[in-house]
């Protein structure tokens, strides 16, 4: 299961930003590792991707540290609005790929 479904049941199941946020890492953190587990199994796993990922780990770590101020200074409605901003911008980038294609 990716992002978009999961973001739906946790907005449906209102909760809170800080148990959204560590729900939401519970799933993905594994999710991850078995699946860098599987490509590393099948060969995928080559020099290119360990460089573009320690490339990316910089702005990954900065991302991780906006998240987190962002996630303090949002709660209850302000939150769930966003969630489904995000929901709505995702599913129309996703339309107009389909359209566009």
């Amino acid at each position: 299961m990716n992002g978009p479904p999961l973001a739906i049941y946790g907005a449906m199941r209102r909760w809170s930003a800080q148990h959204f946020r560590a729900t939401l890492q519970g799933y993905f953190l594994p999710a991850s590792i078995i699946g860098m587990a599987g490509y590393w199994l099948a060969g995928l796993w080559v020099p290119a991707v360990t460089r573009y990922y320690l490339m990316a780990l910089p702005l990954t770590l900065a991302a991780i540290l906006l998240g987190r101020t962002i996630n303090r200074r949002l709660h209850g409605y302000a939150f769930l609005k966003y969630v489904h901003v995000g929901l709505v911008l995702i599913g129309a980038v996703l339309l107009f790929q389909a359209i566009r294609s």
